[in-house]
């Protein structure tokens, strides 16, 4: 079980790394020295060096705004979430030290954005994927959904929006609008990157024959739960039959099910994180 958590930590340090490289340089050498915007703590950061000078690096803001914030999650949130965002964050500052001085030959404003995104995105998917993340306002939004359920993007959203309109003193109206879309692109290559390394999902079956498919599904290496359900509409009995599966065994599935009963209701659903039953959990 030692054995296991080590490895277990190991693989969430290195995903951490990783992650962290990513963020790094798709800020500090493709972002800043075009002089776009980020969203969330960082993009507060990129500011302060547009306004500031850039004798302190963006990463080394980042790590300054981040300090505050983990001794506040420190007593008001996970403190494995804190332990392993702390990382991640000192990894960027490492990360942007290694890089400094770095460039990239590209010289159209629009290509810039689309690179930066693109990487951003990646890293923070990747970060995401872990007991932790790229810090800053993960801290701020992770203790406002624990105490008074906000949305992460409601907040993140209002965030950005906040840090646009302070720019709008120090950048051009242009390279607001392309920060605005590269922000678009983060969030849609995080999204792709979390949901490409989310293999399970959570299949529900609405059925006649819910005992039958049960040890059909029992029989191909499958666990499930079966509840009884009640037609609205038609007021018949009926049976659900829930089970986790892969994206690979999905089709499979399906054909199993059709073929034992033709009628069956047959839905799938992503499932963000599953633990427990067959699926074994790894203390934090």
């Amino acid at each position: 079980m030692k054995r296991r958590l080590y490895d277990y930590t190991l693989w969430n340090l290195f995903l951490l790394t990783i992650g962290a490289a990513f963020v790094t340089f798709a800020v500090q050498n493709v972002a800043a020295p075009h002089g776009f915007l980020t969203g969330g703590v960082m993009g507060v950061s990129l500011l302060c060096t547009y306004i500031f000078g850039d004798f302190i690096t963006a990463t080394t803001w980042n790590l300054l705004f981040n300090i505050p914030l983990m001794a506040f999650s420190w007593f008001n949130i996970s403190r494995a979430f804190v332990i392993y965002t702390t990382y991640g964050t000192f990894a960027m500052s490492a990360w942007g030290i290694i890089l400094e001085g770095v460039t990239v030959p590209i010289q159209d404003p629009l290509y810039a954005c689309i690179l930066s995104g693109v990487l951003y995105g990646v890293g923070c998917g990747v970060m995401l994927k872990t007991k932790g993340s790229s810090g800053g306002l993960d801290f701020i939004a992770a203790y406002l959904n624990q105490k008074w359920g906000v949305q992460f993007g409601s907040f993140s959203f209002v965030f950005n929006c906040v840090i646009f309109m302070a720019s709008a003193f120090s950048i051009t109206p242009d390279l607001i609008i392309i920060s605005f879309i590269q922000i678009f692109i983060v969030g849609q290559v995080t999204n792709y990157v979390v949901g490409m390394f989310n293999q399970r999902k959570m299949v529900v079956i609405i059925t006649n024959k819910g005992q039958e498919l049960c040890q059909e599904i029992t029989k191909t290496g499958g666990r499930t739960t079966l509840l009884p359900a009640y037609g609205g509409y038609t007021h018949e009995a009926r049976e659900i039959v829930i089970t986790i599966t892969t994206k690979t065994a999905i089709k499979s599935l399906e054909e199993l099910v059709f073929r034992h009963d033709p009628h069956a209701m047959f839905t799938v659903e992503d499932t963000f994180y599953a633990v427990g039953g067959q699926y074994s959990r790894i203390s934090k």
